[in-house]
């Protein structure tokens, strides 16, 4: 009996210290680092956030950079709130819906390697969120009071085919919503897109669209995105409105 008791013991013990080996297996950095190349597109080699109007991705731990990419996956918006994100939703869906659990396990581990991270990090980046909105908000409305909105209605309307007239999305090539976007990520996406950088599976259809665009176009998109399927007002000069 006492030698069944210690082989139990033993037993649970190699299990209870396999575990933690199992899961810093789980991801593969390398592996994550080839993955990665689109995102970068986006969130920048450097994981900074290309041009300020991408998410930070530096400080991350390899658990909270798999919780991220799966709630984008699976759609859970209310994780995603939580840590200042849920603004981005209707942007990295697309990206992460073709995620495999190996893929963000590699992503996650890759992210974690290479921008570092410790514990603490979710409430820090919920803060630091909640402060980015808000300075994404400030130059959202400064971005409308500059811009041509009629012309960026005008330019809209061959984009409503795909994201809907509201920006609803999910109309052809279930396109994502642009609801609720700031003008500052509008604006840094169709420039990737112009620059014909492959960025998630819409990439095909997207980077015609954006090739032939000015920046004086690009940024009146923008500011028309920022408002449709809002609470802002449309200004009077729209036709249409």
């Amino acid at each position: 009996m006492k030698q069944m008791r210690r082989s139990l013991i033993a037993l649970a013990a190699s299990g209870m210290l396999a575990a933690p080996l199992l899961a810093q297996a789980a991801g593969d950095p390398a592996a994550g680092k080839e993955k990665y190349a689109t995102c970068a597109a986006c969130h920048g080699a450097d994981g900074m956030g290309q041009g300020g109007a991408f998410p930070k991705l530096t400080g991350l731990t390899e658990d909270e950079a798999a919780k991220r990419l799966t709630a984008y996956r699976e759609g859970d918006k209310e994780y995603l709130k939580s840590v200042g994100l849920g603004d981005r939703y209707g942007t990295m869906a697309p990206n992460a819906a073709g995620l495999s659990d190996d893929d963000v396990a590699n992503l996650a581990a890759y992210i974690a390697e290479e921008f570092g991270g410790d514990a603490g990090g979710e409430s820090a980046s919920a803060e630091q969120g909640d402060g980015a909105n808000q300075g994404e908000a400030d130059a959202t409305s400064q971005a409308i009071a500059q811009a041509d909105i009629k012309r960026g209605s005008a330019l809209y309307s061959s984009c409503a085919i795909c994201h809907g007239e509201q920006a609803e999305g999910g109309h052809l090539f279930n396109a994502p919503a642009l609801k609720g976007l700031p003008a500052s990520q509008v604006a840094s996406l169709l420039k990737v897109y112009r620059k014909g950088t492959e960025m998630g599976p819409n990439s095909y259809a997207m980077i015609p669209q954006a090739t032939h665009l000015t920046d004086a176009d690009i940024n009146n998109l923008a500011a028309y995105v920022a408002i449709i399927g809002t609470d802002q007002k449309v200004p009077a000069n729209v036709e249409g409105n």
